[in-house]
C-alpha cells in the first residue's frame, strides 16, 4: 500500500499547488486564448480585478513570447497537472519522471517573465508586487527540480544495483 499523501510532505505541497493552480490557470491565465464571446462575465471580472490590482503588463500588452507560454500552459502544463493530482495521491513511481521536465519548464518560463518585467518602465513597488506573485512559482519549481532529480537519481541507483546483483547471480 502506498504511503499516505499526508506523510509525503513535498507531494502534499505539490498536490495543493496543482489543485489551486489548475483552476486559476483556466480562470485567469488562459483567457487570452478563449474567444471573447465565450468568456463568462465572472471570469472577465476576475481578470479585470487582477489587472487593476497588479497592472500586470503581460495581460495588458503581452510580448510575443507570452502567448506561446499560454499555449504551453494549455497543451503541456494543464495536462501534466491533471495527471499529477491523482498520481500524487497514489504515489506513482512515474511522478519524478513527469514532474522533472514540468518543473524545468515552469522555472524557465517564470524566470523569463521575471527578467522581462524587471526591465519594464513601471514603479519599483509594482515590480516588487509582481515578484510576490511570480516568485513563489519560481521557488517552488526550483525546489521541485531538485526534489525530482534526487528521486530519479535514487531510482537509477536502485535499478543499477539490482541489475548488477542480477548479473552476478546468472554467472
Amino acid at each position: 500500500m502506498a504511503a499516505s499523501i499526508f506523510s509525503r510532505k513535498n507531494d502534499l505541497v505539490y498536490l495543493i499547488h496543482f489543485s489551486i493552480g489548475l483552476p486559476l490557470m483556466f480562470l485567469v491565465d488562459l483567457q487570452s486564448l478563449y474567444p471573447p464571446h465565450l468568456v463568462p462575465p465572472f471570469m472577465a471580472s476576475i481578470k479585470a480585478y487582477y489587472i487593476s490590482t497588479y497592472n500586470d503588463q503581460f495581460f495588458i500588452s503581452p510580448p510575443p513570447f507570452f502567448k506561446l507560454y499560454m499555449w504551453f500552459e494549455l497543451l503541456y502544463q494543464a495536462p501534466v497537472m491533471l495527471w499529477a493530482i491523482p498520481n500524487l495521491f497514489r504515489n506513482s513511481p512515474k511522478i519524478p519522471l513527469v514532474l522533472l521536465p514540468f518543473a524545468v519548464m515552469v522555472f524557465l518560463t517564470t524566470l523569463t517573465c521575471m527578467v522581462e518585467y524587471a526591465f519594464w518602465d513601471v514603479p519599483r513597488q509594482q515590480k516588487i508586487d509582481m515578484t510576490t506573485l511570480y516568485g513563489p512559482y519560481l521557488a517552488l519549481s526550483a525546489y521541485m527540480i531538485v526534489d525530482m532529480y534526487l528521486r530519479l537519481g535514487k531510482m537509477v541507483k536502485t535499478a543499477t544495483a539490482a541489475s548488477a546483483a542480477g548479473g552476478k547471480k546468472s554467472q
